[in-house]
């Protein structure tokens, strides 16, 4: 199209002024720009979160305009989501939430991984290679780390629904820091880190400045990991049960390989990332494997099921769906003042028998649609008698000659 047409079309949606010879001209290229970004499909909220990594990375923890430092003087106002009283849906107060405890953790994760970092000291070579002068109870060199497998996609997804891979540690430690190494469960979240310092060999002594933290150990890679479990020296995952500890494998060496489960979403950015940028794989740079304590370690599975949440059509029930985003009144949630009560329900497996459920509620007569004692077996549903509101001070009153009477169909 030419220009002048593509200036009117753009003119017609309140883009641009209208077209004028004499008016100041815009470039066809800026204009075709315009509209395409215009017209171009936006991707949800929602899609973007499901895309996000649950862990964070290096950018993420040491970019001050999302993480403020210890030496945040509360002089400015930081960019972070506020939870009110009120919100406006449930999605919204799930993303205010799992926004706000992702900072949180990603604030005490860093502050975990300078401590280890510091204790290790990682030193540059004059031939360019790292070595570590100290040690850390929380973190190991990486002595072997490779991707054993990579899932498919699933239907509508851009990412690999798994990634497995093997790290492998040289435990020569203390028999009690292995033993917390071992210990280590399905489901612990570790990180693997790639550092290639600036401070030599040969300033041993040199101090690490808080502020230049990063630069000067030369933090460039970090990525999460979830435990699956310990290999044994035949590289079959080890099961834990039942008798675990009385049957522990014994080891001949003091090198351990642990199965993780990297994250898909952060796999497939590295990918994308390494085929666009022709830089080094990110998953062959890693040297520390590094844990953290189970009791401060839980934020991975509080941010997955928060995104599941995010993810459910119905969380809460409707009748109390108002109440919990903080409109309305509260005693509107009160089963008197429903509208439509139920009064059958299935107990599924709460009762073991027809005499458990007869001595459960012993203010009632309890009638079973079925005669034969045999076919009284559970589960059962149960229904209860209609309660009738009445105008005494208690508030509600039951009456009717049925009104003790429960109705049981296995």
């Amino acid at each position: 199209l030419p220009y002048e047409t593509l200036h009117n079309i753009a003119a017609y949606l309140c883009l641009v002024p209208p077209y004028d010879s004499d008016s100041e001209k815009f470039s066809k290229v800026f204009i075709i720009e315009l509209l395409v970004s215009h017209h171009e499909r936006r991707k949800s909220q929602l899609d973007i979160l499901n895309q996000t990594p649950l862990y964070p990375s290096q950018d993420i923890l040491w970019n001050e305009n999302i993480v403020p430092s210890a030496y945040y003087s509360g002089e400015s106002c930081l960019a972070l989501p506020k939870l009110n009283l009120q919100f406006l849906t449930l999605h919204d107060y799930l993303l205010r939430n799992l926004q706000l405890f992702k900072l949180e953790s990603t604030y005490e994760i860093r502050l975990d991984i300078e401590d280890s970092l510091t204790r290790m000291k990682p030193r540059i070579t004059p031939q360019g290679d790292v070595i570590f002068l100290g040690w850390a109870r929380m973190a190991q060199k990486v002595q072997g780390f490779s991707v054993v497998e990579v899932g498919r996609t699933n239907v509508g997804e851009s990412w690999p629904c798994r990634v497995r891979a093997d790290v492998t540690v040289n435990l020569h430690v203390h028999p009690d820091v292995r033993t917390e190494w071992e210990s280590l469960r399905k489901h612990d979240v570790c990180f693997l880190i790639t550092v290639y310092p600036t401070l030599s060999v040969v300033n041993i002594d040199d101090v690490v400045e808080k502020k230049n933290f990063r630069e000067q150990m030369g933090v460039r890679y970090i990525r999460g990991c979830e435990i699956e479990g310990m290999l044994d020296e035949e590289g079959k995952l080890i099961e834990e049960g039942p008798g675990f500890s009385d049957n522990k494998p014994k080891f001949t060496s003091n090198e351990r390989t642990f199965r993780v489960l990297m994250d898909p979403n952060q796999y497939q950015l590295d990918m994308n990332r390494t085929l666009k940028q022709s830089e080094d794989e990110v998953h062959n740079t890693f040297n520390i494997f590094l844990r953290r304590k189970p009791k401060e370690n839980n934020f991975k599975a509080v941010l997955e099921t928060t995104r599941e949440l995010m993810n459910t059509e119905c969380v809460v029930p409707a009748w109390i769906h108002n109440i919990f985003l903080g409109y309305g009144d509260p005693s509107d949630a009160n089963y008197t003042r429903l509208a439509q009560s139920n009064h059958s329900f299935d107990f599924n497996d709460t009762f073991l028998s027809m005499e458990h459920l007869i001595q459960s509620f012993p203010q009632y007569t309890v009638r079973c649609v079925r005669e034969d004692p045999d076919a009284q077996v559970p589960p059962f549903r149960v229904t209860f008698p209609e309660i009738r509101r009445g105008r005494q001070l208690d508030g509600i009153v039951s009456t009717g000659p049925e009104s003790d009477i429960i109705i049981v169909e296995p």
